[in-house]
């Protein structure tokens, strides 16, 4: 009798440690299933509140039409550079006829002044043709802002995307269901990231086009200024 005491006195403080050892492991085992979301260091596109994406996509918005709008204005400057360049080549064909029948006339006065006003138009030509180049690189330029902005907006839906699954997938929902369904939002919410990453390198090839092209801009603006400082404009 003595020794069945015993043995019950030892069994019990081993049976309360295995419990607790056994319990400490499938805790661990839990926290091993625990999405990456809810580690705050592996994760690897911000998290955003809904508020600030939705400011972010209504100036985006607006950014766009602007776009547009400066896209539209534009393409009628060209338009007007293109129309005016026309008007001055009939202008130097109406002096070339004017030129040959004061010759036939021999009115050399005539002759004279009409070779200073060719020369003026053909210098005006010049001058617009730099013009209508210059104009042509700030349609180019606001095409590219355009496209900025369409890719902006892109951008910023597929991250209001990503963080609207993000908080139906928070760990506190999802921890109590079993492996396949925190698979599933795991596999969800890594292809949004991939997707919403390759839609920002996108994004970042977008800005680099339109800094480009607003470097042309530049570039045009300085010819047609050098230009016209030689003309003594």
């Amino acid at each position: 009798m003595r020794l069945k005491k015993t043995a019950h006195r030892t069994t019990g403080p081993l049976t309360v440690c295995l419990a607790i050892v056994l319990t400490a492991i499938s805790g661990y085992a839990q926290e091993l299933q625990r999405p990456l979301l809810a580690d705050p260091y592996m994760v690897v596109i911000p998290v955003r509140s809904a508020q600030e994406i939705a400011t972010d996509l209504e100036n985006a918005r607006v950014t766009r039409q602007l776009a547009i709008h400066r896209n539209m204005q534009a393409v009628e400057r060209l338009k007007q550079i293109a129309s005016a360049i026309e008007s001055r080549e009939s202008s130097i064909d109406d002096i070339k006829n004017r030129k040959d029948n004061s010759k036939d006339v021999k009115h050399t006065s005539e002759e004279t002044s009409l070779k200073i006003e060719e020369k003026a138009n053909k210098q005006a030509i010049d001058l617009l043709v730099r013009l209508k180049d210059l104009r042509e690189a700030e349609v180019d330029v606001a095409e590219s802002e355009e496209d900025h902005a369409d890719m902006t907006i892109l951008v910023l839906q597929r991250e209001a995307d990503l963080q609207q699954k993000r908080s139906e997938y928070n760990w506190p929902s999802i921890a109590s269901t079993g492996n396949l369904a925190r698979n599933t939002a795991s596999q969800v919410l890594s292809e949004l990231e991939v997707d919403l990453l390759e839609l920002q390198r996108n994004l970042a090839s977008a800005t680099e086009t339109v800094a480009s092209k607003q470097k042309k801009v530049v570039e045009q603006r300085m010819k047609l200024h050098k230009a016209q400082v030689k003309l003594g404009l």
